[in-house]
């Protein structure tokens, strides 16, 4: 009888040993998913950021789930709420403001799932690690070409925005603003702010530009999406061998601008390497390896007409290893 007891209590150890074998084996065998939290859909740069992020995250293996926030600060809590409950393993979020995402982030951080934000900064302390362009070198390099095509000085009306988003703050105010003072003959006669970056917001503020001022010879604008409304608002008005526009962060649809002439500046922006640096950082937090720096910074890559067709980022075709130059429409 004791024999019997005996073997029965080593067989159920056993089995219990086995169940545990396959839970472990079924916990590493588990796909690791990313909840991805982006700005705004129609924004052509954001929405080139979440393509690249989502072919970044597949080609090392990982599910990607992507959520888009409308450019609305209490959406995005909403959607990083949901993908709490999703339960992701991990998150990429591009903060719609700096002040407005803590509120996104924390709770991310509090549900014991870190964040890695990509393309702006977010004010709070519990963000994993951030991939950013070097903003103040953004608004320095603008400057440095608006006096280098305008040696005589220029009047320049900026359009800034979105509102509260940190790149374009940092840009501005890190960048801009202190470039701006090296040169005294470049006159900035007024600062619009958007709530957004998209195309319709530039427009309208260039507009009212133009009809309250008859002396501007530049719109610098944060962003391609308030540049290209400001070409609009320019064309319109049939001043375009007048005013110059200068953008930023290359869209698609700026590269095309800058190659018809029609702007005169943009700055690559890079969303391949953001994306790049962002799954670095991942790959590391899942890992569980200590991050030798939690910021990384992407120079920006001057685009004028002279090199338009020759430089080359994934942007703008091809691959992360291959990339393409851009083909612009005839």
């Amino acid at each position: 009888m004791k024999s019997k007891m005996g073997l029965l209590g080593v067989l159920m150890v056993c089995s219990l040993l086995l169940t545990s074998f396959a839970m472990d084996a079924g916990a590493q065998g588990k796909k690791i998913v990313i909840g991805s939290s982006m700005v705004q859909k129609d924004s052509d740069w954001w929405a080139m950021m979440a393509k690249l992020a989502e072919q970044a995250a597949r080609a090392k293996g990982y599910d990607i789930v992507t959520v888009w926030a409308n450019a609305d600060q209490e959406k995005q809590i909403k959607d990083v709420e949901d993908l709490i409950q999703r339960k992701v393993d991990i998150m990429i979020v591009g903060p719609v403001q700096q002040d407005g995402s803590m509120v996104a982030i924390d709770q991310a951080f509090k549900a014991g799932i870190p964040v890695v934000t990509v393309g702006r900064l977010s004010k709070t302390k519990n963000v994993a690690a951030a991939v950013v362009a070097d903003e103040p070198e953004f608004g320095r390099k603008q400057i440095q070409q608006i006096a280098k095509d305008y040696p005589n000085g220029a009047n320049i009306v900026f359009l800034f925005g979105p509102m509260g988003a940190g790149y374009a703050i940092q840009m501005f105010d890190d960048g801009t603003t202190p470039e701006l003072k090296k040169y005294p003959n470049l006159k900035l006669l007024h600062k619009y702010t958007s709530p957004s970056d998209i195309a319709s917001d530039g427009m309208k503020n260039a507009e009212d530009a133009i009809v309250r001022f008859n002396n501007i010879d530049v719109f610098a604008c944060s962003n391609d999406g308030l540049a290209l409304g400001a070409v609009r608002a320019v064309q319109s008005a049939g001043k375009g061998d007048k005013i110059k526009v200068y953008g930023a962060g290359a869209t698609l649809m700026g590269m095309q601008a800058v190659y018809d002439g029609q702007m005169r500046y943009t700055t690559i922006k890079s969303q391949a390497k953001m994306a790049e640096m962002a799954l670095g950082f991942i790959e590391t937090i899942l890992n569980k390896k200590p991050l030798t720096t939690k910021l990384a910074l992407v120079p920006p890559v001057v685009v004028t007409k002279d090199n338009v067709a020759t430089v080359k980022d994934p942007m703008l075709g091809g691959s992360f290893t291959e990339p393409s130059t851009f083909t612009p429409k005839k």
